[in-house]
């Protein structure tokens, strides 16, 4: 057997590997893999590795700690697995055991206090797919804690009407790229951390605004959602799947309203307001990601797709 660091695999190769690993049910790309992965500045370089036997790629995972320079509220702290494959022909033969002992020593090594799989900057699953029972028994055995349920849901756009909003339509609308700035100064006090990271992200690519419906009263913004379709200038993880759809695919999420304002029904006419904004765009279908409000998106005609089970384990 040889290792070999992730980076220095072809991109083509990887996504051969994963798809046929688990393609069926989150198939992935070359596009996908290059920007949540190979450009992203927070993988461990020294712990992401593959394994090859017989010229034949059999194992890999990467590693993420956050290593970026951006002044917002991300744990350096946290170890992220942000994938870990093995073939089906090459299981049950401790390949996953050598992977993970790896990254291991490596998280041990920097003095990290949590092991988390996925929920990474750039992440592929905020947990591990429910449908791998036998994946999660596997962490399990090792120290990995179950912790919460999150989900994915999905709804068919293309023949619907628009929503109907309770509260008057002026107070929610798409952002311009001048509001950029007062949405990371909204962000940064009262959603701090990661939803106000990948705001800052987008901020650095100089996206548009186009990705996000506000809510104003008096002028003054006091929520948003994220909204993405096939335009946006990042693939974001609400339409990382894509391909299992037929027809364009649009994704909400996360979405947040300061909690002095909460109630009246805003929060939902603010999922009404970014999915009449997509279906205008010409969406088949939109998915909410990472979630465990199912009832709440329920009263929209949303319906539970994908299930996570979010682990981690103290070190």
């Amino acid at each position: 057997m040889k290792q070999k660091n992730v980076i220095d695999v072809p991109v083509s190769e990887i996504v051969e590997f994963w798809n046929e690993c688990i393609g069926n049910s989150f198939p992935m790309t070359q596009k996908l893999w290059i920007q949540n992965t190979l450009q992203d500045s927070n993988v461990l370089k020294e712990a992401s590795i593959v394994i090859y036997e017989n010229g034949q790629l059999i194992g890999l995972v990467v590693a993420k700690r956050y290593q970026e320079k951006l002044q917002t509220e991300m744990s350096k702290y946290i170890g992220w697995i942000q994938c870990l494959l093995v073939r089906k022909i090459a299981r049950n033969r401790g390949i996953g055991q050598k992977l993970l002992n790896h990254v291991e020593k490596k998280f041990n090594n920097l003095h990290l206090r949590e092991i988390r799989l996925g929920r990474d900057p750039w992440h592929y699953f905020p947990g591990v797919p429910l449908e791998n029972i036998e994946t999660i028994k596997w962490f399990e055995r090792r120290g990995y804690k179950k912790e919460s349920i999150e989900i994915d849901l999905r709804r068919e756009v293309r023949t619907v009407e628009p929503y109907k909003l309770t509260n008057p339509t002026h107070l929610f609308r798409v952002l311009t790229r001048e509001e950029i700035p007062k949405l990371l100064s909204f962000l940064k006090q009262v959603f701090p951390g990661r939803w106000h990271y990948e705001a800052l992200r987008y901020a650095n690519i100089n996206g548009s605004g186009r990705e996000f419906m506000g809510f104003f009263i008096d002028n003054e913004l006091k929520g948003f959602c994220r909204m993405n379709d096939p335009q946006s200038p990042l693939i974001a993880q609400n339409v990382y799947w894509s391909s299992l759809f037929k027809g364009p695919l649009g994704g909400i999420g996360p979405l947040g309203i300061d909690r002095h304002v909460r109630g009246n029904q805003y929060g939902i006419d603010l999922v009404k307001a970014a999915s009449n904004e997509l279906i205008l765009r010409g969406m088949h279908h939109i998915v909410i990601d990472w979630t465990q409000l199912v009832t709440f998106y329920e009263k929209l005609e949303y319906v539970p797709w994908k299930h996570y089970e979010t682990m981690s384990k103290s070190i």
